[in-house]
């Protein structure tokens, strides 16, 4: 039992350690990703849309 209560008071500590982001950061930071995934999608969608098209005419 006391290297289960040491441990959680090692994750405790640890925690404390953790410098946590401002609100402001978090959003910041998740519209960064949120936008960046957008256009990476947008542009595998275009680069499969190319490549579908001269697909089709080859074996057309």
């Amino acid at each position: 039992m006391s290297k289960i209560t040491n441990f959680f008071d090692g994750v405790v500590s640890e925690f404390k350690k953790v410098s946590w982001p401002t609100q402001k950061e978090l959003i910041d930071n998740t519209v960064i990703v949120v936008v960046f995934s957008i256009i990476i999608s947008l542009f595998i969608f275009g680069v499969d849309q190319l490549y579908s098209t001269i697909l089709e005419a080859i074996y057309n």
